[in-house]
């Protein structure tokens, strides 16, 4: 039925409050990707002041190497408490900007920890100032003149940019309130002042850090706020930001390409019934391998916009057999609803938490792949006790299991198998790579797949084993599955098992029982030092649909059916003793195998995840294993005693060492790292005299060595002087470090580590063969000197010197010419603060990041022109001018397919883009300068267009002045458009010419468009659009075909203040929408179908008279502010008031009655500050007396 190839490229929807957490806004998806090459994901953008979003992360070409660690690949956030986390001077803030961003983050239900600085009494409130710090997602520290004056603000940012580091996942925004973001980076201005009061009381050390951690986020892309009507503005902004970066937590489930499932997925929602009130449940079963997780993912992905919080729980089956397998079950539920960490101690505890808490939101929670031993009712609880309009699916290859809900109402559906003709289909696009068999192949392509049984996965797996085959191998492959009983879908899938050579078995058994969903980079390591030929293995296994790879080219990603054919492999070599099979996976038998020492030499990995209330190893638990290979120790494991002749063909071993309470050594001796590829110690308490180190002079093979976050380590051990090599020393703290230990170094990645020199000579005469090279914010002080000759290493793939320390020395003046005249492999650099010249040398480049560099980039001429570096797909220009005006002589190569041109305030030009075919992204931003655009209607491949802050253009497209924005139709495949802050001279209105054909548009964001914009054209053939946001356009007088965009999500407008009228009629998937400073708005109809509104916000709308809330069933979120004509608001009418949770309505000093608070059942916010006419209000039994500003 299903087909597993390509992932699809849709991301998801957006959302504006919390309670949408399934929407992602497409238009924050530009910002929100990640930047797969980088290893620091912070923002830092070296801009001044903007008003647009700091998310400055863009999405780059994937690296060609991969992280050497993958030391966390399958841990979750750190335990976090708090989504964000704000700092900020009371005295200076507490009441301005500092209360109004909270009051909106409260309004998003995001978890806010709000920072005094004021209210703090003496140093034993410090420890739990840095839990919460460390407990948080989003720093926001608010920067105003007297921050710096306050030790407790300077104190918590140093540890919010210790944080930042260590943990690339946690993002600083900072605000620059009412102060110089340059002040705040050089301290200077108020910030001076207040070190020189400083220095008086603390010491050199503590002034240094706090002027460096002022130094970093004072260079972070941020808001500057400069006056006081703006400060509501900035916190919207501010608050949007951080829920796009919030959602990235909380993204949806992703599928494959599909075959025949429409109809499946329509049976699925129609017995779901969406518009029913009570709870419902649906069951899908079939045998394996059918698709029936693919097709939960696809209902799941389509309906998760109608509910609050969302949970995708996966491989149960596996899942509850592991040790506290049914408390991560519960913890993902709890998790991914309430959206913080819960400890579950007991299946009961977890029942109740689930009952008590999740139960209160509509949810969608979906169970995959549950067998007769998951007992729903003890797990998750009566599902009649969660809030109406909640829906769970449940997907199992036991029907009887199914039925045993029956009492919960569960509606069965069956999975069907594919039909013959589909089968056909599927089966062919396997093995042809077409929807259907050549003539010559029909009749035997038909014999094969009538012993599929219509199983899709087994059509896609023999399919793609008799690829590119012979006929005879087609005709041997029928006999061996005619010869399989029907019956027996794992047979039919080792069929291609069978026909594997020795490595390639040797691999996918490995992948099966271990690398699921890990990055490939270390099994690479180990198989290619076992001569199992990994690169031509992995291949065969996908090509024959065994083993697939994820979308980002990293990690293993297998069918769980495939997964137990291989596991059912291993068991099957020894049924009655498990410690005797070649790869152990179970507590128990790991457990029962080192400790009972019953290894033996047909063991060849064991990976014990869990920990357990041992934690010695002693040599003798390890007697027998000469095959071992793979061994990842329980966490806390501490080896000891005589190694002596045991592990000898050891690989990768994986530790987190701990020194025991009394300080004891561990006496490690004669440990074999002979054979060692892989050392992991990442997060280990040893020290420089750990006895394991002089072993490790020992492992001339070694390939990685993991010592990050080795908080004891101070000093590099010496290292083997192996062939090749990884270093990974992230936040290393060290005085000194040692290079000349360092050769042959294949990978050195240094980012952020605060070592204070480096020694040994340069790095171009230590490691020839250095391939990549990472010293992002790397502090050290002699750094310019070491890198002074690394245009001598012509392996050099990838360089990444972002903000890294050149204070001494001039080599930054010269790194890309040195790059040029011997770097000839180099793809992927990234720079600030360092002219680039001599690009056309770099001939293989495909990434380029230039960042705060004020005379950076020297724009080739047509002597050494931009075509000549043919591969450059990624160019990011950021807070740079250039040294160099080619103007039109600019032309840039045809392959960029990401051009980011942003906040380059000094640039006088920008290229000429005619060339441009297959650009599918340009961002230009707070670009005031340029004065024209050339080429840009010739972008027919363009998906992404961001033009903002442009204030000076005379000419688009060669046209002169006056001019237009050209033809939008030139842009067929758009799916972002954002045009903001474009200041055109010239007396006629800009024109948005066919924008009404823009068909496969998802996010509209128009803003301050000068001259002004009076009308739009139509948007009722956007079908596909989910978000609008229109700000700043006085003139607009109407929004044509608004009520037809049946899809749309998100709706904000503001500052439109000619619009009289609003017709929402048609909106029934609206779940946010956002009217501000709107004083000619009289009439908002439609109000009847917003059937799946949840948040509404009016605020300034002077001449709205009346607010008809009946028919909003599904209303959370209610804030009206400062609507004078509004006497009345009538909650009463609402179809179901009991869901409401949050209620504001302030400044309207002529609302004489609320009407129905009594029926808001579920209320937790409730603000009816300056509404001066109310009286008593009766709200949920208790009496409150409002006006006068006194609530």
């Amino acid at each position: 039925m299903f087909s597993s190839g390509m992932t699809s490229n849709i991301r998801g929807a957006a959302t504006f409050a919390a309670l949408v957490l399934p929407l992602i806004l497409f238009y924050k998806l530009l910002w929100s990707r990640r930047r797969s090459t980088f290893n620091d994901e912070t923002s830092d953008n070296n801009c001044d002041s903007t008003s647009q979003q700091p998310d400055s992360q863009l999405p780059l070409p994937a690296a060609q190497y991969f992280d050497p660690t993958d030391s966390s690949d399958l841990l979750p956030f750190p335990s976090v408490e708090y989504e964000v986390f704000l700092s900020f001077r009371g005295s200076d803030t507490r009441h301005q900007i500092t209360d109004i961003l909270f009051r909106f983050l409260v309004h998003l239900k995001i978890h806010t920890f709000k920072d005094d600085d004021e209210l703090r009494k003496g140093e034993g409130i410090w420890p739990s100032l840095v839990k919460a710090i460390g407990q948080s997602k989003i720093y926001v520290p608010i920067l105003s003149k007297s921050y710096a004056h306050s030790r407790w603000c300077l104190k918590e940012l140093v540890e919010i940019v210790e944080n930042m580091r260590q943990d690339k996942r946690r993002i600083v925004l900072p605000i620059f309130y009412m102060v110089d973001p340059r002040d705040v980076r050089h301290q200077t201005g108020p910030y001076r002042d207040a070190f020189r009061e400083h220095e008086k009381n603390f010491d050199r050390q503590t002034i240094q850090n706090w002027k460096a951690a002022l130094t970093t986020v004072g260079a972070l892309k941020g808001w500057h706020v400069t006056h006081n009507d703006e400060q509501s503005k900035y916190a919207d902004l501010v608050s949007d930001s951080i829920w796009s970066h919030l959602r990235r937590f909380y993204s949806t489930v992703e599928t494959n390409e599909l075959v025949a499932i429409d109809g499946h997925v329509e049976e699925v929602v129609k017995r779901l019934s969406l518009d029913f009130k009570d709870v419902t449940m649906v069951g899908l079963h079939g045998m394996g391998g059918i698709g029936k997780t693919t097709l939960a993912k696809v209902v799941y992905n389509k309906i998760l916009s109608h509910f609050d919080r969302c949970s995708f729980v996966e491989n149960i089956r596996e899942t509850q057999h592991q040790n506290d397998g049914i408390f991560k079950i519960q913890k993902k539920i709890i998790e991914d609803a309430t959206r913080k960490e819960e400890r579950v101690c007991d299946v009961s505890q977890g029942r109740r938490i689930i009952m008590d808490r999740v139960s209160q939101f509509k949810v969608l929670i979906v169970l995959d792949d549950v067998d007769e031993e998951f007992k729903f009712g003890e797990v998750v609880g009566n599902p009649r006790g969660f809030v109406s309009g909640s829906r769970f699916i449940v997907t199992s290859r036991d029907c009887k299991m199914l039925s045993r809900l029956n009492e919960n109402k569960c509606k069965l559906y069956e999975v069907q198998a594919l039909s013959p003709s589909h089968s056909v289909k599927l089966f062919s696009k396997h093995a042809f790579k077409k929807d259907y068999p050549p003539p010559d192949y029909e009749i035997l392509s038909n014999d094969i797949v009538s012993t599929m049984g219509g199983l899709p996965l087994a059509l896609e797996v023999v399919g793609s084993l008799l690829h590119r085959e012979e006929k005879s191998i087609w005709e041997a492959k029928l006999k061996q599955l005619r010869e399989v009983p029907e019956k027996h879908a794992i047979e039919r899938l080792k069929i291609s098992y069978d026909a594997l050579e020795y490595e390639a078995k040797e691999i996918f058994l490995d992948i099966a029982c271990f690398y699921i969903g890990r990055k490939k980079v270390k099994p690479f390591y180990m198989w290619n030092d076992c001569n199992f030929n990994p690169t031509i293995n992995i291949n065969l296994l996908i090509q024959r649909s065994m083993v697939k790879i994820d979308q980002d080219g990293c990690r293993f990603q297998m069918h769980d059916q495939l997964r137990d054919m291989g596991r059912e492999i291993v068991r099957r070599e020894n049924i009655e003793y498990p410690w005797m099979r070649s790869r152990i996976w179970t507590v128990e038998t790991a457990v029962e195998l080192l400790h009972e020492k019953k290894g033996s030499e047909q063991v060849k990995a064991i990976e014990v995840t869990t920990p357990r209330p041992y934690t010695n190893l002693a040599s003798e638990c390890f007697v027998n294993l000469s095959s071992l290979r793979y061994f990842k120790a329980p966490p806390d494991a501490k080896l000891k005693g005589d190694f002596d002749n045991l592990l000898p063909n050891l690989r990768w071993l994986k530790m987190r060492y701990h020194r025991g309470r009394l300080g004891d050594d561990d006496h490690l001796i004669n440990f074999h790292m002979k054979k060692l590829v892989i050392l992991d110690l990442s997060g280990s308490d040893v020290c420089n005299d750990w006895g394991g180190w002089t072993h490790l002079k020992m492992a001339n093979n070694l390939k990685t060595l993991n010592l990050s976050k080795c908080g004891r380590l101070t000093r590099l051990p010496e290292l083997p002087q192996s062939g090749s090599l990884e270093v990974w020393l992230k936040s290393t703290r060290d005085d000194e470090l040692d290079i000349g230990k360092l050769r042959n170094l294949m990978v050195l990645r240094l980012p952020r580590a605060c070592i204070k020199k480096i020694t040994g000579g340069t790095i171009g005469t230590i490691s020839k063969g250095l391939r990549e090279l990472d010293v992002e914010e790397c502090e050290c002080e002699n750094l310019a000197h070491v890198l002074a000759d690394v245009g001598e290493l012509q392996s050099l793939q990838i360089l990444r010197t972002r903000s890294a320390n050149w204070k001494q020395g001039t080599h930054q003046q010269v790194l890309t010419r040195r790059l040029a005249a011997g770097s000839s492999n180099l793809k992927e650099l990234t720079t600030s603060s360092s002219p680039v010249v001599d690009l056309p040398r770099l001939l293989e480049l495909e990434t380029l990041v230039v960042e705060s560099c004020e005379y950076g980039l020297e724009i080739p001429t047509p002597v050494l022109p931009w075509w000549k570096i043919s591969k450059l797909k990624y160019l990011m220009w950021c807070s740079s001018g250039t040294n160099n005006n080619p103007g039109s002589n600019c032309r840039l190569p045809s392959a960029l397919t990401h051009l980011h041109i942003i906040c380059c305030t000094q640039l006088e030009w920008l290229p000429n883009l005619e060339n441009m075919e297959n650009l599918i992204e340009l961002i230009i931003e707070n670009c005031p300068m340029p004065r024209e655009i050339q080429g840009l209607g010739s972008l027919k491949s363009l998906q992404t267009l961001q033009i903002s802050d442009v204030a000076n253009l005379r000419r688009l497209d060669g046209l002169r002045w006056p001019v237009q924005i050209p033809n939008l139709s030139n842009f067929p495949r758009l799916r972002i458009l954002h045009l903001k802050d474009m200041r055109i001279d010239g007396k006629q209105s800009v024109a948005l010419e066919g924008l009404e054909c823009l068909e496969e548009l998802e996010a509209l964001i128009l803003g301050n468009l000068q001259p002004p914009v009076e009308r739009l054209p139509s948007l009722s053939h956007m079908t596909k659009l989910m978000s609008i946001e229109i700000m700043d356009m006085p003139s607009l007088r109407e929004i044509e075909g608004f009520g037809s965009l049946m899809s749309l999500f998100i709706v904000k407008l503001r500052n439109c203040s000619s619009l009289e009228r609003l017709e929402l009629s048609g909106l029934r998937k609206l779940r946010s929408l956002q009217i501000m400073d709107m004083p000619s708005l009289r009439e908002i109809e439609g109000f009847a179908s917003l059937k799946s509104l949840a948040t509404l916000q009016l605020t300034d709308c002077t001449s709205l008279k009346m607010l008809d809330l009946s028919g909003l069933e599904n209303l959370e979120v209610l804030d009206i502010s400062r609507c004078p004509k509004l006497e009345t608001v009538a909650l009463s009418s609402l179809s179901n008031p009991g869901k409401l949770r949050s209620l504001e309505i302030m400044e309207m000093p002529s609302l004489r009655e609320v009407e129905g608070l009594a029926n808001l059942k579920s209320l937790q916010t409730l603000n009816l500050r300056g509404c001066t006419s109310l009286g008593n209000v009766t709200s949920l039994g208790t009496t409150l007396a409002v006006g006068n500003d006194k609530c």
